[in-house]
């Protein structure tokens, strides 16, 4: 028999007046898109992510799960209303090491055709946008995360 008082478990040490602590990363991203094929095969050749499950149902195509070599898991769901009124709207973020490796980006799209807007800096560093088939916009993304002054 043990002296010490049995520890919570990390589900019972969650319980309290808020949300639970423990998460353990992102699991995916949904982005709605007017054509799953025509978006799959963008996302794959724009930023190298390879498909992984083709969502079908009754009425056929209903999306695409994409996964990078990083791990980042996008899915990208047949909806053109939603993905109309997203148009412009940097819906996904993905970072890159640094500033060099942004430009390397920047050169690598340019040298396919792909269009992008210019290497910004912003409030958590430099990027740029690529839209996507549908104008949402992928922002490449090269900077600190979000932080929190103490003062």
């Amino acid at each position: 028999m043990s002296d010490q008082a049995p520890q919570p478990s990390p589900r019972e040490a969650d319980r309290g007046s808020g949300p639970p602590e423990v998460l353990t990363g992102l699991c995916h991203v949904r982005v709605p898109v007017g054509d799953p094929w025509r978006s799959r095969d963008w996302y794959a050749n724009a930023l190298g992510f390879v498909p992984v499950l083709d969502v079908e149902e009754e009425r056929g195509l209903v999306g695409v799960v994409l996964k990078h070599r990083c791990g980042f898991v996008v899915g990208l769901h047949h909806d053109p209303s939603r993905a109309a009124a997203l148009s412009g709207f940097a819906v996904v973020g993905l970072a890159v090491p640094d500033e060099a490796a942004l430009a390397r980006w920047a050169e690598v799209l340019d040298e396919q055709g792909i269009l992008h807007g210019p290497i910004e800096e912003g409030h958590l560093g430099w990027y740029f946008d690529v839209p996507d088939p549908d104008g949402i916009a992928v922002r490449i993304h090269a900077g600190l995360p979000p932080y929190v002054e103490e003062g």
